[in-house]
């Protein structure tokens, strides 16, 4: 395995903050970008046999892809070229960035529910979100705001499956087409068959929930049963109890 150059260092770097970049922080954002088909640019590991070490351990199938594209750098060279903390694989990598339509994805109906999330503000919960939703086999994710899903922290909690769904971003939800469903604690109880497959799930932010505007913009209404005195859920655990719901018994079970 080759020593890692200047260029290599700077790429990483750059990947941080180039749009067209995606920065891959740990052995598991690396996986699932290559068992997705990214275009892998570039993976740094801290020492030659560690990919065979964590491939070997975690996903051999892998290995050479990964393996294709490395290099060894000192953990101080990395430590000085990122702003991001520690990752304990010892492993990073920089992909092209996917051109993800959010047009082509509110039509694509025939994937499954999109996810709408509206203001999220924990990045490490967005990633979770994308994580779960490509898991249980969702059409998408939207997120409608200012936050960025590309970011290093989202990437890095949702172990890279942004490769896996696409990921937009959207302004407003004047584009639209298809029945919102919002989850608020004033909404039905929710059951998988009020869930159709052509829905976008939408959920609000972690302390202010949905807005007023969504709310009105929303065919159906949806909580989440909870037992008395439990006010609420964390973000991610909220999008996956209603996609398996809709997975295991409404459409998803049935695809």
């Amino acid at each position: 395995m080759r020593p890692a150059t200047a260029d290599d260092l700077r790429l990483l770097q750059a990947s941080l903050a180039d749009p067209s970049l995606v920065f891959l922080d740990g052995f598991h954002a690396l996986k699932h970008a290559v068992r997705f088909g990214a275009e892998l640019l570039l993976v740094v590991v801290t020492s030659s046999d560690r990919l065979g070490a964590l491939a070997g351990a975690l996903a051999a199938d892998v290995l050479e892809p990964l393996e294709a594209r490395a290099c060894v750098a000192d953990r101080r060279d990395v430590d000085a070229h990122t702003t991001v903390r520690p990752h304990w694989t010892g492993v990073w990598g920089v992909a092209r960035r996917p051109s993800y339509d959010a047009t082509q994805a509110l039509a694509a109906t025939d994937h499954g529910p999109l996810v709408l999330l509206e203001q999220p503000k924990h990045r490490g919960n967005l990633g979770a979100c994308i994580r779960v939703a490509a898991a249980a086999g969702a059409g998408g994710v939207v997120v409608l705001g200012g936050a960025d899903p590309w970011e290093p922290a989202v990437v890095r909690g949702a172990a890279g499956l942004h490769f896996a769904i696409p990921v937009v971003t959207l302004q407003g939800t004047d584009a639209i087409d298809r029945p919102i469903v919002a989850f608020d604690p004033d909404g039905d109880e929710l059951r998988a068959d009020l869930i159709p497959n052509d829905a976008v799930l939408a959920f609000g932010s972690e302390r202010d929930g949905l807005s007023d505007e969504l709310l009105r913009s929303a065919s159906a209404r949806l909580r989440i049963p909870m037992q008395p005195g439990v006010s609420s859920l964390n973000l991610a655990v909220a999008v996956g109890v209603v996609l398996y719901a809709w997975r295991m018994v409404g459409d998803g079970g049935r695809r």
